[in-house]
């Protein structure tokens, strides 16, 4: 279990729609839980509940449309069981492609005569269209203001082209600013005019916003199924953008906003919201974690109560579905008619977008408690018997996570085969077919052009700059973190700690170090021929031992100075593996000394990093060396979707570390490096 949450005992239950038969859509419910599984028998929901004829009476609506979903004996009897088993459950109303007709129901409005409030505005079952995709996420972010970006489009000739009324701007924004300005959790940033497509991207290529919020009017073509949103040109007249280049531009992006929310204004038609009613699925396929839509116009207060309450609770708790029901149960209790019209389109089974709060904990699992955990570790450090092994997950804040650099080659270059996902296949395929070293100066490319689009404009350094280290020495450690006292980088060197060894190709560790008045040396694995002429501390001085203020930072699969030295392809870390088993100097005796007698601090993994895998083969190689390791941490990334045995994560980390007592924590990096902060300051007061 990956992150906590304030909602742990929350059931799912899944309600599955599929394309029509003879005999109606067929539905399947599946309910879920820390019990497990339960599938229930396929149900039917019959054809006539199209098309559907709204009545002015919402509660009459809702309860007559749960009656059509239920008419199904089999359906009503599960519906009932799961209701029994599970008062506090999640509603994921799953509708297949092939059955998309059905998103044109108002299911916001499913209620029950016994129940006070719609289903979609009870706290126990947070409610969302569910659109499961085969694209990884990533994980719930600690960052802390939520960053949110509004793009207001007003074009100026809204009403003599296009009949349209123009949008009130001041207004629109002035309502914004009153329900969210004051809460320090929220950081509104404007988009200026005018909202061109090409502006959005580049306020959005850097990645650093969690939230894309769009004002506009939008138009809708039903035999097409395309929807169209007017935004602007430079001039300032309207730009009719088709929804297939809306959802490419933010496919093309390296790190996508984890929430859009698309607002109607006001003064707009009903083909706005079937605009966007139209394009929530669509940016959901692409990889946006969650859309929240208007299936119908709302009056400008509805939509500053609703978005108002929803950013607040999403930034208490982090859960999406959650927030929406929250936010709606606002606008019940306000008496607005259009508490149902807000739709949200999600991809995630646990709802969980953000951490619960900026000091949330993982979970630790392992033989001992947490306290014993904490001060075990601590006290390791304190001896400087501990060698933090730092993965590539600590790196996304300014540079993309390889999945996501794995993706944009493979739309570059056109990978042709499913697994667009993974940098080393990818990487694979460009050397087969490039040249063995060009994905190695690709990655460089990117990641230099990634963490310079991602720098705050004052920072943004003029120049070319040969590497990325030069650029990060240019723009300065200091100024990077100042506003982040649980920057990962600096907290581990705050450790005072001899050893750091990392299998990352940057240089933040060794400026971080630096930045703390430390004089790091910076060394690198030869474990490829063309490494051995390298210089090498140990070679000028054999007597050489690391300090604290002397510390070495170690780069396992190579650094950014040396293009040969980096692990990148399939082949590279095969070779890897095969060199440094038969040739073990290849790494100096220091560092396997340093590891058989520490305690391990890993972070920055998931469990199926290739990186992660290869350092239990390389560095774990042999049945003696296995033995040695007493003490091993291991903070871990599970994705969103993903199914994870903790107690066979145990045992695989077992096999390599055998008699060693292991301890999985199960949260973010963030999460680890606050707990580590807050525990080694504690006992240094």
């Amino acid at each position: 279990m990956p992150h906590k949450s304030s909602d742990e005992t929350v059931a799912n239950l899944e309600i599955r729609f599929f394309q029509l038969q003879d005999t109606g859509y067929p539905v399947e419910f599946t309910l879920s839980g820390e019990w497990g599984q339960q599938e229930f028998p396929r149900g039917y929901l019959s054809a006539d509940v199209l098309p559907w004829s709204p009545s002015a009476d919402l509660a009459a609506d809702g309860q007559r449309l749960l009656a059509a979903l239920l008419a199904d004996p089999g359906l009503s009897s599960a519906w009932a069981e799961a209701r029994g088993q599970a008062a506090r459950r999640r509603l994921c109303l799953r509708i297949d492609p092939a059955a998309a007709e059905l998103h044109g129901l108002p299911w916001e409005l499913l209620s029950e005569k016994d129940s006070f409030a719609l289903l979609s505005a009870h706290a126990d079952t947070p409610f969302s269209r569910y659109l499961p995709i085969a694209l990884p996420w990533g994980s719930p972010v600690e960052d802390r203001p939520v960053r949110v970006l509004v793009a207001i489009s007003n074009p100026d000739d809204l009403e003599a082209e296009h009949g349209l009324a123009p949008v009130d701007v001041a207004q629109e924004r002035e309502g914004l600013v009153a329900a969210l300005g004051g809460d320090e959790g929220v950081q509104l940033d404007f988009l200026d005019s005018p909202i061109t497509l090409e502006r959005l991207e580049e306020a959005l290529h850097d990645g650093s916003y969690h939230v894309l919020h769009i004002l506009s009017h939008g138009g809708f073509n039903p035999r097409r199924q395309q929807a169209l949103l007017y935004l602007q040109e430079e001039q300032g007249h309207t730009a009719l953008v088709p929804d297939e280049a809306v959802v490419g531009m933010l496919a093309r992006q390296a790190v996508r906003p984890r929430l859009v929310f698309l607002l109607a204004c006001q003064s707009a038609a009903r083909s706005t919201a079937d605009a966007f009613l139209g394009l929530g699925p669509k940016l959901v396929s692409v990889g946006v974690p969650a859309v929240v839509a208007m299936q119908d116009v709302v009056t400008m207060e509805t939509g500053h109560t609703f978005s108002g309450t929803f950013y607040r609770r999403l930034v208490e708790h982090g859960q999406v579905d959650l927030a929406v029901n929250q936010a709606r149960s606002t606008l019940l209790t306000a008496g607005r008619p259009d508490a149902a019209v807000p739709v949200l389109f999600m991809r995630l089974k646990s709802g969980q977008l953000w951490s619960e709060e900026t000091d949330a904990r993982g979970e630790l699992l392992g033989s001992q408690n947490p306290r014993v955990f904490w001060t075990g570790l601590i006290r390791m450090i304190q001896q400087a018997k501990c060698t933090p092994i730092i993965g590539h997950r600590v790196y996304g804040r300014w540079i993309p996570q390889r999945e996501d650099i794995a993706r944009i080659w493979a739309k570059t270059h056109c990978y042709p085969f499913s697994d667009k996902d993974i940098l080393t296949r990818v990487a694979q395929y460009m050397a087969t077919s490039q040249g063995e070293d060009f994905p190695r100066y690709e990655l460089l490319e990117t990641a230099m052009q990634m963490f310079a689009a991602r720098l705050p404009e004052e920072l943004r350094p003029t120049g070319r700059y040969d590497t990325l280290t030069d650029l990060v020495r240019a723009v300065g450690w200091e100024n990077l973190t100042a506003d982040d006292p649980n920057d990962i980088h600096g907290v581990l060197a705050s450790l005072d700690l001899p050893f750091y060894l990392t299998t990352n190709f940057g240089s933040f560790m060794t400026a971080a170090l630096v930045a703390q008045g430390k004089q790091p040396v910076r060394e690198i694995c030869r474990w490829n021929d063309m490494l051995d002429g390298l210089h090498s501390i140990f070679e000028d001085d054999p007597n050489f031992e690391p300090t604290p203020q002397v510390p070495l930072v170690y780069h396992l699969f190579g650094n950014d100075e040396v293009v040969d030295s980096l692990v990148l392809t399939e082949d590279n870390y095969l070779d890897y593996l095969v060199q440094i088993s038969a040739e073990m100097e290849r790494i100096p005796p220091y560092v396997w000394a340093a590891l058989a007698n520490s305690s391990l601090m890993f972070l920055g993994y998931h469990l199926n990093d290739w990186e992660f895998r290869v350092i239990l083969r390389g560095l774990v190689a042999t049945r003696d060396q296995r033995r040695r390791f007493k003490h091993v941490a291991v903070q871990l990334e599970v994705d969103e979707g993903g199914e994870t045995d903790t107690a066979s994560v145990q045992r695989f980390l077992q096999q390599y570390f055998q008699d060693a007592e292991i301890n999985v924590y199960w949260g973010s990096v963030q999460q680890f490096i606050a707990e580590l902060r807050e525990e080694w300051e504690a006992t240094n007061r």
